[in-house]
């Protein structure tokens, strides 16, 4: 669902994170590396220790790799979308920040990757620019349909306002 927030700026309506079943994996990596693991240092002979101490450490480095470091990159991504605007953060341990005005932004698309997101409500959100740039794309977003026509609406505002300033400037009064 949606959460609300009152980060610096007082005009966010609402913030989006990824879906959670990109969770799904990291989760069966680190249960299935936490089993394999000891089981692998159980069968090592007792006074072999460093056959121990190289399985365990290769097993912390696939736990970091396959389950540590996916979590780390769900939960440094987050969509805040405010009145005229989308902000978009990356990255937990460095931070990307794009921000994209809704003026510029001519359409938004759903597209689902497989019927398993349809199922689950997820999808990507594909925001059309107004001019020649790529779209940008924001994968596997919970409640996709109801995100797409929430950004539609902002999106219809923004150009609403855009067709205002675009017009020749009123005369001046005599």
């Amino acid at each position: 669902m949606f959460t609300t927030t009152a980060e610096v700026d007082d005009d966010i309506l609402f913030v989006v994170r990824p879906h959670w079943m990109h969770l799904v994996r990291p989760v069966l990596a680190l249960f299935g590396t936490v089993a394999v693991t000891g089981f692998l240092a159980a069968l090592t002979p007792p006074d072999s220790t460093w056959i121990q101490a190289a399985v365990l450490l290769a097993g912390l480095a696939v736990l970091v790799r396959w389950s540590v470091a996916p979590w780390l990159a769900w939960l440094g991504t987050m969509y805040s979308v405010a009145a005229d605007r989308l902000t978009v953060r990356t990255g937990a341990l460095t931070r990307e920040i794009r921000v994209v005005p809704f003026a510029r932004v001519a359409d938004v698309l759903i597209e689902h990757e497989s019927f398993v997101d349809r199922m689950l409500g997820a999808g990507t959100i594909a925001l059309v620019p107004v001019d020649d740039r790529e779209r940008l794309e924001l994968p596997a977003l919970p409640h996709v349909v109801r995100l797409q026509s929430e950004l539609l609406v902002l999106v219809e505002r923004a150009a609403a306002g855009r067709k205002k300033h675009v017009g020749p400037p009123d005369p001046e009064p005599l």
